[in-house]
């Protein structure tokens, strides 16, 4: 019912304003609601799913389910207190840049409703690293795990998440590699010495940055990524480290940068994948991409090739990394495949623009449905199922 009410009444209502405006004005409602007990209460009643099938415990984290925010929605730390409520099982502030950044010229945002995508320009708006860890710190509670790992069944139902944080480049000019590489060394110091969160992710493959191009070597090929991995190298992670893999650059060269991150041990885990830039997409509304303004795009157009990089790394590389499905997860079914392909988690934000915020716990419930319907008895036997 909830879903009805929002996809026929009020997100008509809500697409008749900029999609810049409408996102600012829930990042200020889900703060307000998240510091009052009875709206979390409330919240988490009509739209969580719970379920022991659902629960695993992954590089020493309790995931309750393994449906995630993406990077991307909650740049600045506003949501961390109500996500848990509306159905998430974890989620990812930023990206957060070192320094601030208020975004690239408006619009930032875009929808393409025919194609299930969202037209993104943002260039790593961000409020900067040392306002966001003050806003965390008067919120956090760490997340304990309270049950014993080896018995989902036995997981605690607190309305608390794990919680990451994405790290990328302040959008601003830079005289080289070498020098954009410190940008992120500067954040990643200040993020590990307040041990805030529960994981971390590099972000390297924003396509919308400033001078993004200027470089003949970037972070998301093999030679750039090597050279950020071996600064990085630094820091004594005590929690598992991602990285945000491009889309778009074929699967060979994706293959490549995996064989990299390969050599790090401190790497934990892999988003597949960021924004589409190809708009000869099939999965576009020809009429829709042909207006479309400046960036890159989320949502359906991600899916197909996200899919495909999920199996290739999983096949190669088995457990190795942790994967995590991003792009195109509308339903339980959307997120079957990524698990089935290899992904241990998944993230989204895009489906829940469309279908609603109750749209996360219908995809949970189809999901531990669909695992029942196949005799699993727990989400982690089906990761990877397709190659077993």
């Amino acid at each position: 019912m909830t879903g009805f009410i929002y996809r026929k009444i009020i997100k008509p209502i809500l697409f008749k304003f900029p999609a810049d405006d409408v996102h600012s004005y829930f990042l200020k409602v889900g703060r307000k609601l998240g510091k009052n007990k009875f709206s979390k209460w409330f919240l988490g009643n009509i739209f969580a799913y719970k379920s022991s099938i659902l629960g695993q415990e992954k590089l020493g984290i309790v995931f309750k389910n393994p449906v995630g925010l993406a990077a991307g929605f909650d740049y600045d730390a506003d949501l961390i207190n109500i996500l848990p409520s509306i159905g998430f099982g974890f989620n990812t502030i930023g990206t957060v840049t070192h320094l601030p950044y208020e975004g690239n010229p408006r619009p930032m945002l875009g929808r393409l409703p025919k194609s299930k995508s969202l037209l993104v320009n943002k260039g790593f708006k961000s409020r900067g690293i040392d306002l966001v860890l003050k806003k965390v710190s008067k919120s956090r509670k760490k997340f304990s795990q309270l049950s014993d790992v080896k018995h989902p069944t036995s997981y605690t139902w607190e309305n608390k998440n794990p919680l990451g944080i994405s790290i990328g480049s302040t959008n601003k000019v830079y005289k080289s590699l070498d020098e954009m590489a410190e940008d992120i060394i500067l954040a990643f110091k200040k993020v590990v010495e307040v041990d805030y969160f529960d994981y971390y992710e590099i972000n390297i493959s924003c396509p919308n940055l400033i001078n993004a191009s200027c470089f003949t070597n970037t972070f998301d090929n093999p030679e750039g990524l090597d050279m950020l991995l071996t600064k990085l190298s630094v820091f004594n992670f005590s929690h598992p480290v991602f990285i945000k893999m491009h889309l778009e650059e074929g699967v060979e060269e994706s293959l490549a940068l995996v064989e990299i991150a390969s050599h790090y041990k401190w790497i934990s885990g892999l988003i597949f994948s960021n924004l589409a830039k190809d708009r000869s997409n099939p999965a576009f509304d020809k009429s829709e991409i042909s207006k479309a303004g400046k960036g890159n795009f989320s949502g359906k157009p991600t899916e197909k090739h996200s899919n495909e990089l999920l199996s290739e790394v999983y096949k190669k590389y088995g457990n190795r990394f942790l994967l995590v499905g991003c792009g195109g997860v509308f339903t339980g079914s959307d997120a079957y495949e990524k698990i089935k392909r290899g992904a241990t988690l998944v993230q989204m934000i895009t489906g829940m623009i469309y279908q609603g915020p109750g749209q996360i716990g219908i995809i949970n419930k189809e999901l531990a449905y669909l695992l029942k319907k196949d005799g699993y008895k727990n989400i982690s036997e089906a990761i990877g199922a397709y190659y077993k």
